[in-house]
């Protein structure tokens, strides 16, 4: 991976999430209309947790007609307010266009007052992502929780820093996506929101993916998590582990700065993970993905060669050994193809020497594709197919 430092702000999403948070939570003014008065911002949340917190509507209504009607009698303040904490929620999102963006200030303020132009209302490619459905049809609970963060970082005694406001934000949201929200608090969800990730990533985007979805990250995790040696338990650190082992080899067919920024969704890792939502399907893409990754050429084997992460090496003269010793034949099926395909299978994972070492021709066997599929998929489940024999005692009755 390249150590060079990626610019961000060439995207307008990170321009804007800092700018917001300057204008909006440093120096209380709007940021999304041209009112210039000084924000009373805690007085603000208090006339929002009662016009459209406390007055919920839970009906099937349109969303906007239930706001305006919401907001009908509050003050101008909590209308500013709310509009510039929906277009935070609104801004770094590619599914929702940009004349739909600025829409949301236009319930209430005249097109003068409203800021306008592709600086603060854009698309792709200066969005962070394309969430599902579920970000907009999750609209009322993703606001609520989009006015906690903002509500925590404006309490007394506030932020004078933007690095360490972006710091808290991103520990709050941290937080609320692995441990949940205390019910007690005055904008407190329930529900995953999607929001969460995406000020986690916008506060932190070196550190932190731009992957809205949380089973999305869960999926990835287990299909990949085998690749490192001393897996982290905080599924943040543990994508970023991941992506580091993967990204020299994968992800190379797409634009640099698109693969830097959504490299799990390259057209090469992407299928091997979405989707794949049970245990069992996990395993399988797991196995699949070890043994795609089967053969290369060296002598030891298990070297690591460094890359800010590592690949685990193979020697493709063993290889070779192994299909001569065994004529090219799978030793479970006895499929054989006119000396074509047909895999090497390690009996003791490569991925599990500690140290670069000498593999024995004995410690080889040589598989059909969909044997050696089957081998990685039962290994996956039990160390015991380790075992030449067990191993072929499970394979040769299917």
């Amino acid at each position: 991976m390249s150590t060079e430092i990626f610019d961000w702000k060439q995207f307008h999403a990170y321009r804007a999430f800092d700018e917001f948070l300057e204008s909006f939570v440093l120096q209380r003014q709007s940021y999304v209309t041209r009112h210039t008065e000084h924000l009373d911002l805690e007085k603000a949340f208090k006339e929002i947790q009662r016009w459209f917190v406390a007055a919920f509507d839970d009906s099937k209504a349109n969303f906007n007609d239930k706001v305006a009607l919401q907001f009908k009698d509050a003050p101008e303040q909590a209308r500013i307010v709310f509009a510039n904490v929906e277009y935070l929620w609104a801004m770094p999102m590619a599914n929702i266009s940009p004349p739909t963006k600025r829409s949301y200030a236009l319930r209430w303020f005249p097109a003068g007052q409203v800021v306008s132009g592709e600086r603060y209302f854009f698309g792709y490619p200066h969005t962070i992502a394309n969430p599902g459905s579920w970000y907009l049809r999750n609209k009322y609970w993703e606001l609520i929780a989009t006015l906690r963060v903002l509500s925590l970082v404006t309490s007394p005694p506030g932020f004078t820093d933007l690095p360490q406001l972006k710091r808290r934000i991103a520990e709050i949201c941290h937080t609320a996506i692995y441990k949940g929200v205390p019910a007690k608090e005055k904008f407190a969800v329930s529900k995953v929101c999607g929001v969460h990730s995406a000020l986690l990533h916008l506060a932190d985007p070196e550190r932190y993916e731009s992957i809205i979805s949380v089973s999305h990250r869960e999926q990835i995790c287990a299909v990949f998590g085998h690749v490192i040696e001393k897996p982290s338990g905080d599924k943040e650190v543990l994508l970023k582990q991941i992506r580091t082992a993967l990204y020299e080899s994968r992800g190379n067919n797409e634009d640099p700065d698109w693969k830097n920024r959504w490299f799990f969704y390259s057209g090469d890792v992407l299928p091997l993970w979405i989707d794949k939502k049970s245990p069992k399907q996990q395993r399988a893409s797991s196995a699949v993905f070890d043994v795609r990754n089967e053969e290369d050429a060296i002598d030891l084997e298990g070297g690591r060669k460094e890359f800010k992460g590592c690949r685990i090496l193979r020697s493709a003269k063993l290889v070779k050994e192994a299909k001569l010793r065994d004529h090219f034949t799978c030793q479970a099926c006895t499929f054989h193809f006119e000396d074509q395909i047909v895999h090497v299978h390690h009996l003791d994972p490569v991925s599990e020497y500690r140290r670069p070492q000498k593999t024995k021709l004995e410690d080889l066997i040589t598989l059909c594709p969909t044997c050696h599929y089957l081998a990685h998929y039962w290994l996956r489940t039990d160390s015991r197919f380790k075992s030449l024999e067990e191993l072929l005692d499970r394979l040769r009755p299917v």
